[in-house]
């Protein structure tokens, strides 16, 4: 998807995915069953608005068909599929003409600026060497790129969607005060084990 503007199938779910990440969908509604059809022959991208509880977000991932895990009898399918880029909705159509599947244009989003700073870098680093009980500063200095961090915090699909929203110091406020809360449970549990080892 090369324009900023872009009319595409939708598929609104209560999963909002960041770029890289994956997750596999059951489809058996006959309308999304043609979307993903109509996608894999095609190739094409579709979209996953974030269907929030009461109502649609106006965010969303656009996202690509890794594979179809499963070709069930009665025509229900199993996917796996992977987000490229995130998107706002610009127009959405209940229901295109000829087409039983919503659609919409939408207009994406630039890749997520996001460079983590000091104080974020120690505090997942602390968190790691926590959790896996080794030094990562040599073998696993991957652990501490920006993807992962992002990974390792766990984010909720409402706060992905706050995270998109943040300028660069803000995500990075707002990571740190999730891994902080992150640690001091680790601490307690890792305390609760060796109490029960020494018992």
């Amino acid at each position: 998807m090369k324009s900023q503007d872009n009319s595409i199938g939708l598929f609104p779910l209560r999963i909002f995915l960041l770029p890289g990440e994956q997750t596999t969908l059951h489809i058996y509604e006959p309308r999304y069953l043609q979307l993903i059809n109509e996608c894999y022959k095609s190739k094409n991208y579709f979209g996953i608005p974030f269907q929030g509880k009461t109502t649609l977000s106006e965010y969303g991932s656009l996202v690509k068909i890794v594979q179809i895990l499963k070709n069930y009898e009665n025509g229900e399918l199993d996917i796996l599929v992977e987000c490229c880029q995130n998107f706002k909705i610009n127009q959405f159509e209940a229901k295109k003409e000829n087409k039983l599947y919503p659609s919409g244009t939408i207009a994406l989003i630039k890749d997520i600026v996001f460079n983590p700073d000091k104080t974020l870098l120690n505090q997942v680093t602390l968190y790691l060497k926590l959790l896996l009980d080794k030094d990562i500063s040599r073998d696993m200095s991957d652990l501490l790129s920006e993807k992962n961090i992002i990974n390792v915090v766990n984010l909720t699909d409402d706060e992905k969607i706050k995270f998109l929203r943040y300028n660069n110091d803000k995500k990075n406020e707002f990571l740190n005060r999730k891994i902080k809360f992150m640690l001091i449970l680790l601490r307690q549990e890792k305390k609760v084990e060796q109490n029960f080892y020494l018992n």
